[in-house]
């Protein structure tokens, strides 16, 4: 499947495109004499969904079996190489004011960059597309990066860049041409924890096992209780993208596993150890 036809079929599964659509149905119904008493049922039925995101915000109970799947692993002393998915840097804002702006998943450069320390002979991959043009200039998330990896004290030009990927199983595709990886080989898989049981998937799709190492995470941060619906409704969209996006990738067969198979044993260990 296309990136182009992916980011078609998220817009329609997106639940906050979804529950905006419901709420203009209902607002239309409510206006039409036959379909009133239905357009305003519909309202409360979205007023309690609102209310029940607010009281019982999605991120832990959406996230954390995904976060979770995957633990930190034990590092070998010897690796083949390392790859990193794209998606925490922002392309526009380097275009148009020249500074590599990152988002919240931006643990995933950080921790490249702490992994190519550790293992100064391993190959390093960076792979990740979107481009966008602003000011006259064109840049992508590649161009991005580079520029992340020297602020953090990484040679630039040690890493192996690919910046036509559109998804994840691109990503898993156009990493392996670069890489090559010969069957023994040890890898690692450096991308947000919500998202690595979507991204193990499309490596083994490709025939290509890595180890994953997860990174960015995002639920168990206890704030109390906070009535935000707004921001649970915001944060319901990029949360349960992974778990449709695991669905779609299953369903069209761009995937064999709904969720990879995981080793036995897991132990963890720090970055650092």
């Amino acid at each position: 499947m296309s990136a182009t036809l992916n980011t078609i079929l998220w817009g329609f599964l997106n639940p906050g495109n979804l529950l905006f659509a419901l709420l203009a149905l209902a607002l239309l119904l409510s206006w039409w004499r036959r379909g009133r008493r239905f357009g305003i049922g519909l309202g409360l039925a979205m007023l309690g969904v609102f209310v029940l995101l607010g009281m019982f915000p999605p991120r832990d109970w959406l996230v954390s079996p995904l976060e979770r799947y995957f633990p930190v692993p034990t590092l070998p002393e010897r690796i083949a190489g390392i790859v990193v998915l794209g998606g925490a840097e922002e392309p526009g804002v380097f275009a148009t004011h020249g500074w590599p702006e990152v988002n919240g998943d931006a643990d995933r450069l950080i921790a490249f960059a702490a992994l190519a320390r550790r293992y100064p002979d391993a190959r390093l991959v960076f792979t990740g597309g979107a481009a966008v043009a602003a000011e006259g200039r064109s840049r992508n998330e590649a161009d991005v990066a580079a520029a992340v990896f020297a602020l953090l004290g990484l040679e630039p030009s040690r890493v192996e860049y690919d910046a036509r990927a559109g998804n994840t199983i691109e990503n898993a595709r156009f990493a392996r041409e670069i890489a090559r990886p010969v069957p023994g080989e040890t890898w690692l898989l450096v991308t947000s924890a919500r998202h690595m049981p979507r991204a193990v998937n499309c490596f083994n799709a490709v025939g290509w096992p890595v180890l994953p190492y997860p990174v960015d995470y995002v639920s168990g941060a206890s704030r109390g209780f906070a009535f935000q619906p707004l921001r649970a409704v915001s944060s319901l969209t990029p949360l349960s993208k992974e778990w449709i996006g695991l669905l779609v990738y299953w369903l069209t067969g761009q995937t064999q596993d709904f969720l990879p198979r995981r080793p036995a044993e897991d132990k963890t260990r720090n970055i650092t150890g």
